[in-house]
C-alpha cells in the first residue's frame, strides 16, 4: 500500500479493464498516521462499546517487530 497512490491504482485498473473503480484502495504514505486514523475511526464508532483497549501497531518487516502507535 506504500508503493502506489489511489489515483495511480485507479488508472492502472482502468487501463487493464476499461473500468475505473469508484472506490479507493486507500493507499498511504505514512504508516503511523494511517494507523492513528484507523484508531480514531474505531473510537468514533458508536457501535463499539468498550474503547479502553483500542491499540494500533505497525509491523516492521525488516526486524520482525511490532511498533506500537498511539
Amino acid at each position: 500500500m506504500l508503493t502506489f497512490t489511489d489515483d495511480g491504482f485507479k488508472a492502472a485498473v482502468e487501463e487493464d479493464t476499461g473500468i475505473r473503480p469508484s472506490w479507493a484502495a486507500e493507499a498511504y504514505t505514512d504508516l503511523d498516521a494511517d494507523v492513528r486514523q484507523s484508531i480514531a475511526r474505531i473510537r468514533a464508532d458508536p457501535s463499539i462499546v468498550h474503547k479502553d483497549r483500542i491499540r494500533g501497531f505497525v509491523f516492521d518487516v525488516a526486524t520482525g517487530k511490532l511498533n506500537k502507535v498511539g
